[in-house]
């Protein structure tokens, strides 16, 4: 990653891309954010996604139960180390019968200007019954 590149500004245009990209549910879309070799994890994976394949599969099915999204961003905090940052965010997701709001917080690593670790925190004591409950619908 060029040096021009690793300010608060150049963090917060892209992590509102990232979110765009999320509030789009579009998973080709939103792993073309990320590095081949990738560590993602959530409430839902906590033992990560290594893999785009693995990703884009695990993001269709996370659309296709929740095909509404919308993502903001609210604060972020650049980390010492180049490339990486926490981006602060409100949400809320929903399909035709539920709609779930809540608030998180990633920490990002970038590589050349692509996402190579991203690890998500958010309502993590209802994520998995959330998305456990949609899932048993489908």
């Amino acid at each position: 990653m060029e040096n021009s590149k690793l300010s608060c500004e150049y963090y917060v245009a892209f992590a509102n891309a990232w979110l765009a990209a999320w509030s789009k549910a579009d998973a080709g879309l939103v792993a073309s954010l990320y590095c081949d070799d990738l560590d993602y994890r959530d409430p839902s994976v906590p033992l990560g996604i290594k893999n785009k394949a693995d990703f884009v599969q695990y993001l269709e099915l996370l659309f296709k139960a929740w095909p509404s999204q919308q993502w903001k961003l609210e604060h972020l905090y650049p980390h010492q180390e180049k490339g990486a940052f926490s981006a602060e965010y409100s949400f809320q997701i929903a399909n035709g019968k539920t709609s779930i709001r809540g608030r998180g917080m990633d920490l990002m690593v970038l590589n050349q200007d692509k996402i190579c670790i991203n690890h998500v925190y958010l309502n993590a004591n209802q994520w998995n019954s959330w998305v456990a409950a949609e899932l048993r619908i489908k």
